[in-house]
Order: C-alpha cells, then sequence, then structure tokens
C-alpha cells in the first residue's frame, strides 16, 4: 500500500512534466491509465489489509474472551468476594472489545500509516527538498500538540471505562435484587444513583469528544497551512534559475504528497483516541489476568492418591482459618467415620458455613490440615476432591437450559438413564411428567419458571446424579414450605444411606436422629454427641434446643 501511494504522485509528476506541458496528449493518456490502474490496485489491497485486520481482531479477541473467561473461572471465592460481578463482565465484554479495535482497526494500520509516511517524506525529498523543508517546519509543532491532547484524552478515557464499570455492577445488581427494590419501593432513589454515573459518564464522554474534535481539527488546519505555504514558496522557486527551481509537475505531485500526507496524520490521531481508549482497557484486563488464582493443584498434588479414596472419612486437625485478619476458626479437632452422620449446629456466625467451605478448597486453611481416608485434600487433585464432595445448598442455583442439563452439568460420564433415575429417586419426576417437554423442558435463568421445593429437589437429584462419597447439606430444607419440606427429607434421608454426611441445621427437628451433633460457637467446637447426651449436659444445644420447642 505504501509502495503503491508514492508511485502515484511520481506518476503525476511525469505525465505533467514530459507530455501535457510539452503537448504529447497520447503519452499523458497512457500514464493516465497507468494511474488509474494504480487506484485500483490501491482499492484491492486496501481491501484485503482491512479484512485481514478485522479477521486478525477478532481471532484474538476471541483468544483473549477465552483465557479471561478460563482465568476466571480458576480464582478462588476470596477474589469474587472483592470484586463486583458487573465490573468482572465489563472487563469480559467492553474492554475485551476496545482492544478488539485496537487490533483491528488500529495496530496494523498505525504500522501501514508510519510506513506510508516514511514513503510519502521519501518521496518529497526526492522531489524537492526545499518544499519538504516547509513540511518539516510545521511537523514538530503539530506532533508536540499531538501527544499534549493524546495525554488529556487518555486521562478522560480512563475515567469513563471506571464510571461504565460502574455502572454494569449497579445494573447487574439491580437485576439481582429487583424484588427488594420493589417491595422496598427503591426505585426513584436507584433511578438517581445511576443516574448520577451516568452523567459523570456523559461529562467523561464529552470531555474525550473535544479532544477528538481538536485532534482532527488541529491536523486539518495544519494540512491548509501547508497547501498555502507550498504554494507561496513554490511559485517563488519557479521563478528561479538555480538548482532550486520546480516544475509545475513537481508542484502537483508535491500537492498530491500533501492531501496523502494528511491522510496518514489524521488517521494516526484518530487510531491515537483507539489505542488510548484501548491502553485503558489493557491495564484493567492485565490486571485480572495478573492476579493469580491462589487455590489449584500445587506440588503437593499426587495423581496416585485418587485410588486411596474409597471410603469418606473425615479428620479435621489443628483448623484455623480467617478473612483477612479477622480469625473465624479456632484449633478444629474433628474426626468422622466412613458412612457417619454429622450435624453441624450453633448461633449464625459460628463458622458452619466457613468449615464447609474449607472442606472442598473453596477456600484454603489458614492453618491445620484436612485429610479424607488419611490423605490430605492438597495433595488430591481439584476436580477429583470436589468430585468426592458433593454439597446441596440451602438454594440450589440452576442454569437457563434444560432440566437434563442442570442435573448433568453437561458431564459426558452421566448417562440419560442415570439422571432419570436420579429425578426419580428424589420423587421429582412427579412435576416433572406434567412439563410439556418432561426432562428437556426449557429453564429460565436460576429456574425461575420452577418453585423454590421443586428447584431444591433438582439440587438434590444432582448430587444423586454425581454420587460423591461425602455429602454437605447446607441448610438444604430451610427455604421451603412444609409440605415440600417432607418431600424433600424423604430423598435427603434416600440419598444420606451409606455415605458420611455434614449435615447444616437452624431447625433442630431436622437432626436429632443424627449419629453425631457437633456444635460451634464463635469459631471453637464445644459440644459433640448424640441428641440426648448433649440435653444431659444443658449446654448451649440444649438451649438451643430449649429456645426452639419451649
Amino acid at each position: 500500500m505504501a509502495a503503491i501511494q508514492f508511485a502515484q504522485p511520481m506518476v503525476l509528476k511525469y505525465a505533467v512534466d514530459h507530455h501535457f506541458m510539452t503537448g504529447d496528449m497520447a503519452g499523458f493518456g497512457g500514464l493516465l491509465a497507468l494511474f488509474l490502474l494504480l487506484i485500483g490496485l490501491q482499492f484491492a489491497v486496501g481491501y484485503g489489509q482491512s479484512f485481514l485486520n478485522a479477521i486478525l481482531g477478532q481471532k484474538v479477541i476471541h483468544d483473549l474472551r477465552a483465557n479471561l473467561f478460563a482465568h476466571l473461572l480458576s480464582l478462588d471465592a476470596a477474589f469474587f468476594d472483592r470484586h463486583a460481578s458487573g465490573r468482572l463482565t465489563n472487563r469480559l465484554s467492553n474492554d475485551s472489545e476496545a482492544i478488539s479495535q485496537m487490533i483491528g482497526a488500529g495496530l496494523i494500520h498505525l504500522i501501514g500509516d508510519l510506513l506510508l509516511l516514511i514513503a510519502i517524506i521519501t518521496g518529497m525529498v526526492l522531489l524537492s527538498p526545499p518544499l519538504t523543508l516547509i513540511i518539516a517546519l510545521l511537523m514538530p509543532l503539530l506532533i508536540l500538540a499531538t501527544l499534549l491532547i493524546a495525554r488529556r484524552l487518555r486521562v478522560s478515557q480512563r475515567e469513563g471505562r471506571l464510571l461504565q464499570s460502574r455502572m454494569a455492577s449497579l445494573l447487574t445488581e439491580e437485576i439481582d435484587g429487583r424484588n427488594v427494590v420493589l417491595l422496598c419501593q427503591r426505585q426513584q432513589r436507584n433511578i438517581e444513583q445511576f443516574d448520577q454515573l451516568n452523567r459523570g459518564y456523559l461529562d467523561a464522554s464529552l470531555i474525550s469528544n473535544f479532544y477528538e474534535a481538536l485532534q482532527v481539527s488541529l491536523v486539518e488546519a495544519v494540512s491548509v497551512v501547508m497547501i498555502v505555504l507550498l504554494f507561496w514558496y513554490g511559485a517563488f522557486l519557479t521563478g528561479t534559475d538555480d538548482g532550486g527551481s520546480v516544475t509545475i509537475g513537481v508542484l502537483v505531485a508535491f500537492i498530491d504528497y500533501i492531501r496523502r500526507l494528511f491522510l496518514p496524520i489524521r488517521d494516526l490521531s484518530g487510531k491515537f483516541t483507539t489505542m488510548q481508549a484501548a491502553m485503558t482497557a489493557l491495564e484493567r484486563i492485565f490486571e485480572l489476568l495478573d492476579t493469580p488464582a491462589t487455590i489449584h493443584d500445587g506440588p503437593h498434588t499426587r495423581p496416585e492418591t485418587v485410588a486411596m479414596v474409597r471410603h469418606g472419612a473425615l479428620s479435621l486437625r489443628g483448623i484455623r482459618f480467617g478473612y483477612g485478619q479477622n480469625l473465624v476458626l479456632h484449633d478444629i479437632h474433628l474426626d468422622i467415620r466412613a458412612g457417619e452422620r454429622v450435624a453441624l449446629v450453633g448461633p449464625t456466625g459460628a463458622g458452619k458455613s466457613t468449615l464447609i467451605a474449607l472442606l472442598n478448597r473453596t477456600y484454603e486453611v489458614t492453618q491445620g490440615e484436612i485429610l479424607i481416608d488419611g490423605i490430605a485434600i492438597s495433595a488430591l487433585p481439584l476436580e477429583r476432591l470436589r468430585r468426592v464432595i458433593g454439597v446441596v445448598q440451602q438454594e440450589t442455583y440452576l442454569f437457563a437450559g434444560t432440566i437434563a442439563d442442570n442435573i448433568s452439568l453437561y458431564d459426558a460420564t452421566i448417562a440419560p438413564q442415570r439422571i432419570r433415575w436420579a429425578l426419580e429417586q428424589v420423587g421429582a419426576m412427579e412435576f416433572i411428567d406434567t412439563l410439556p417437554n418432561g426432562i428437556h423442558t426449557q429453564l429460565a435463568e436460576r429456574g425461575n419458571n420452577l418453585s423454590s421445593g421443586q428447584r431444591q429437589l433438582l439440587g438434590i437429584a444432582r448430587a444423586f446424579a454425581f454420587d460423591p462419597l461425602i455429602l454437605v447439606m447446607d441448610e438444604a430444607t430451610s427455604s421451603v414450605d412444609s409440605a415440600s419440606e417432607r418431600l424433600i427429607q424423604q430423598a435427603i434421608d434416600r440419598l444420606l444411606q451409606q455415605r458420611t454426611a455434614l449435615i447444616i441445621a437452624h431447625r433442630l427437628s431436622t437432626i436429632l436422629d443424627a449419629d453425631r451433633i457437633v456444635v460451634l460457637s464463635r469459631g471453637k467446637l464445644i459440644e459433640q454427641g448424640t441428641h440426648e447426651q448433649l440435653l444431659q449436659q444443658e449446654g448451649l444445644y440444649a438451649k438451643l434446643f430449649q429456645l426452639q420447642f419451649g
């Protein structure tokens, strides 16, 4: 492209000086035909360049988004505790798109524009060094002004990106909490909060647009000044008899070169805007990519341990854990036999859910060791560990997709027959058979077209399908009505047979038949025993039981 743009004014110069000025119109017409051929070639090469740039930009952004998504999934729960989901979504979508524009419409074109500038300046110097000097005197001023504008532009664009991510975060929060917003009549207050961010983004965008327009206008103004000076100085040189004299053809070629010169300069100023936006986005994306995954298979992981975990006996030895400096668990010692059913009870904030999160390495213990069948969980590959320990949460999270997909979670090792068997085990087929497409019925986001009891049954069916050695029930019946609770409790009883089970419950009526009850308070294990033994001790458990049952 640079070579073609270099050649076209040279052809014009030769046509004017050697054919037009001498009256050789036949030769002049032949060179015009060559000029038109070069224009056609320029079109073809430009189209190919733009096409390849677009492909390159899309492929780069495809890889970047894939890496970002995979990296996000590898990060531990503590990272997501510190970062709003809306901001992370914004980095994956808007920031990635800014980089795509930089690659497809910025970076490669930037290289092409620089080569074109070199070609044009070379042509000018070959034609007339004195005329080139006029341009050389004005170029540093243009470059300096462009750099100053670009600096201000980057500040405003960084502010705009930050406000855009805050709006995305607020929008995600509003959608997730829409029922609370409606019930508490927070619409007007939330609209004002969003409008404040939106106005800030508008101001930042207007400042960016101001500097972009200033940059383009500056280039246009300087180009006009250069052409005026070129005519003036060229006319002066035309009348001289020394070696600096220029011909009409040189002037025509020079004007064409100046027209071409300011196209890449104007493009460069525009690309500068794209590059500034992309640099801001790159800072945010690489900040995310440079965040290390703190929980992963490490040097202590031993693949041969997979075959050693077969029974599901649990041992917690001196477990200590804290969120930052705030210690939540203190020296927990607990041994659970394979197949034993153990209930965890205690006041809110006692550390029950935190203890469960440490079992499958959602969080890493600060001190101490957790073992399954005598094998430290850090020695087990994460994938195997999280297949050994199944969790039925207080509210089952369902994805947009079919019921069957939500049971298997697209695991190819779980056959359709096993999915149906798991649903039959929990009694879910009774309501699924009434649906238009059975287990292939599409669920809305979070399964909102099902009742809470039905969603919970699907969560238990998911545990049946994956068949873990150790099962954790985290308040699995706390958010359903009495009729659903009875059905769910029956499904749980079938699921817990011949499995090691840890059951978190605030309603003590659901854990009276547990093999052992462990009582936590302020992060410490203070009591353990059967229901009758703990009542006789007249400790915290007895007080909790008295509060619930009188």
